[in-house]
């Protein structure tokens, strides 16, 4: 496997798995109303913009690599 196919899927499953524990945070506070649930669907749902936002970014240079 190429580093760049490894780059592709490793931030593929970051993204998905931001996704996911975003979506726990949320069913959590909704379940208990603790802060502390809230604030980190908040944490991991920026942080899955930002791989977003990288992940285009990324994929366009590696794209050029070809």
């Amino acid at each position: 496997m190429s580093l760049r196919i490894f780059h592709v899927i490793f931030i593929t499953v970051s993204i998905a798995l931001t996704l996911f524990v975003t979506i726990w945070g949320v069913r959590e506070y909704m379940a208990t109303r603790n802060g502390s649930a809230l604030a980190l669907a908040i944490v991991f749902l920026a942080g899955g913009v930002a791989l977003v936002l990288y992940a285009g970014k990324a994929f366009r240079k590696l794209k050029d690599l070809s």
